[in-house]
């Protein structure tokens, strides 16, 4: 039984317990004091190696910040985010330097996210350069299989972003996310800015890569459409709290949460029969204010099923059945 407990351990390779990010917000007038605005509050979850998680719901959910404080872009205010053995948000100097090699993101914009004035080969070289430096012919031994690796031409390393369409532009962003060979891979909603066909060629590019390399993904999303072919389990956010975690055919097949019903039941499908039996579920009014949330279930103003417990305390994300995991007193 120890030993199983220690394999399970060793195939962790993220651990979050208990993130919290919150942001200053000055009050107004003369004498306003601060308050806080709690973008991530008090959420816990892990990743397999190998495997790829997603965060999912609606724009100011808090699904980008959270990840964002993983890979300490944003500070967090409280929690740990233990990555292998190590605590991420506890490194510094040196020693954060070479973690940073360890995690890696492909962002949302592929326009925005590569600097214009640098060639595509010196775009991907950067990282090398500042957190695994190698030798003038090893790193362009390695840039050349990464051009090859995610569908470029060696002749296309000396050209500039804008000389790229999108997509192209998006596989420079995924050759500069695998240049310091990393365990973790950030995926910042990165298809969302391209066209439909376009996405296809990216998700299956991503899994493709995950399978040869071993990689492990955080992918975030607002389309439940997309994360259905790319990912192992998926955990559902509402205001800033994880309200539903569950693998992915859990999640789809029963989903326990109010909020997730409505939000798979807007999911386009080609399947005749499954558009029949699935009804529209629509969400009224507006998310509480994220300055002064509510003490109960910060869905239960919108929710069709709440009861006056609801709006008393904040349910805590409670495991009901085989790993699927919800934060509902009614569940």
């Amino acid at each position: 039984m120890m030993a199983e407990a220690e394999t399970q351990k060793d195939d962790m390779l993220l651990e979050v317990k208990d993130l919290t990010v919150r942001f200053p917000v000055k009050r107004g007038g003369i004498f306003g004091g601060k308050s806080y605005l709690y973008a991530v509050d008090d959420i816990s979850f892990e990743v397999k190696r190998g495997e790829t998680l997603a965060i999912v719901g609606e724009s100011g959910s808090g699904k980008t910040t959270a990840a964002l404080a993983v890979a300490r872009l944003v500070e967090a205010y409280s929690g740990t985010v233990r990555l292998g053995d190590e605590d991420f948000l506890a490194l510094k100097d040196d020693d954060l330097r070479r973690a940073r090699a360890k995690v890696q993101i492909i962002f949302q914009d592929p326009y925005a996210s590569l600097n214009p004035r640098l060639r595509a080969e010196d775009i991907v070289s950067e990282p090398i350069e500042s957190l695994n430096p190698l030798g003038k012919s090893e790193r362009q031994t390695v840039i050349d299989g990464l051009f090859k690796d995610v569908g470029l031409r060696p002749e296309q390393q000396r050209l500039f972003p804008h000389q790229f369409s999108g997509g192209q532009r998006q596989r420079i962003g995924i050759a500069r996310a695998l240049a310091t060979q990393p365990e973790l891979i950030i995926c910042d909603e990165p298809v969302s800015a391209l066209d439909v066909a376009v996405q296809a060629q990216i998700l299956n590019l991503l899994r493709k890569l995950q399978k040869e390399r071993d990689l492990t993904f955080l992918f975030i999303s607002h389309d439940l459409g997309v994360v259905q072919h790319m990912c192992d389990s998926i955990a559902v956010m509402y205001m800033g709290k994880i309200v539903e975690h569950a693998d992915r055919k859990s999640l789809f097949n029963d989903p326990k949460h109010p909020y997730t019903q409505a939000l798979l039941s807007a999911v386009p499908s080609v399947d005749a029969k499954r558009r029949r039996n699935t009804k529209r579920i629509l969400i009224p009014g507006d998310p509480p204010d994220p300055i002064n949330p509510p003490q109960g279930c910060r869905f239960a103003n919108r929710c069709p099923i709440a009861e006056a417990k609801c709006n008393e305390s904040q349910p805590p994300l409670r495991e009901i059945k085989g790993g699927h995991k919800v934060a509902c007193h009614l569940a």
